[in-house]
């Protein structure tokens, strides 16, 4: 799974936005808010990867517990997916 569309992040003082770019920015005109670690999953899904990978990511990058990391993934995933931005 990957993003539909082509998005820059930033991070900004309480958190991280990001926004679709040139030709992309006709068809999703919002910003999107994140935490720390939903921006992770967000870039993580600027390539095509699994869930299993990005979930391997986070336990490379967070001191956590994996079945933890792998809800709050897949719950970013899913509200993503309901904003139809997943190809």
């Amino acid at each position: 799974m990957k993003l539909k569309y082509k998005f820059v992040v930033q991070e900004v003082s309480d958190g991280f936005v990001a926004v679709a770019v040139g030709a992309d920015a006709a068809k999703f005109s919002g910003i999107i808010r994140m935490n720390k670690t939903s921006a992770f999953v967000f870039k993580q899904l600027m390539k095509d990867v699994t869930e299993d990978e990005i979930v391997a990511g986070m336990c490379e990058k967070y001191d956590g517990d994996e079945q933890v990391m792998r809800k709050d993934a897949r719950a970013f995933i899913k509200k993503l997916a309901a904003a139809d931005l997943l190809a």
